[in-house]
């Protein structure tokens, strides 16, 4: 299961390991494929990066400083630890109020934004209520309704 995956668009993951052993294939719209095997029982958590279990841990503390380090080696604007109360997790990614598009992003951001975070949406979906459903699903307070 991924607990946390990087806002930046980059394959570092940080997974709960649920079901050792197991062998993930995710097949994308483009054609592209990501396979992943979790690792064998013995820890409760592992990183991945690029399809590859780089660390795994029975710590979340560790394996989650562990995931900032890699994030880190990839880009500078990370977020760090994960603290309940600031950050919001949607589809995998701590969130910030401040990141949640507003009027001033265009349409092609906020349709970023939402594929970043796995977040299904209509084509014919205008910016007006893109953004009204980052309001009513989020609760993102400085978006005008």
């Amino acid at each position: 299961m991924i607990i946390r995956k990087c806002s930046q668009g980059h394959r570092i993951r940080l997974h709960r390991n649920t079901t050792p052993n197991a062998v993930r294939t995710k097949t994308y719209a483009d054609g592209t494929v990501e396979t992943l095997t979790y690792p064998s029982s013995g820890y409760d958590y592992f990183v991945e990066v690029d399809g590859t279990v780089v660390k795994r841990s029975d710590s979340f503390k560790n394996i989650e400083n562990y995931y900032v380090d890699e994030c880190e080696k990839v880009h500078s604007d990370t977020h760090g630890r994960l603290i309940v109360g600031k950050h919001q997790v949607i589809g995998g990614i701590a969130t910030l109020q401040s990141e949640y598009p507003d009027e001033s992003n265009t349409k092609a951001e906020i349709r970023a934004w939402y594929d970043m975070r796995s977040i299904t949406y209509s084509n014919s979906e205008t910016k007006t209520e893109l953004l009204s459903r980052i309001v009513d699903n989020f609760g993102a307070k400085h978006i005008k309704k």
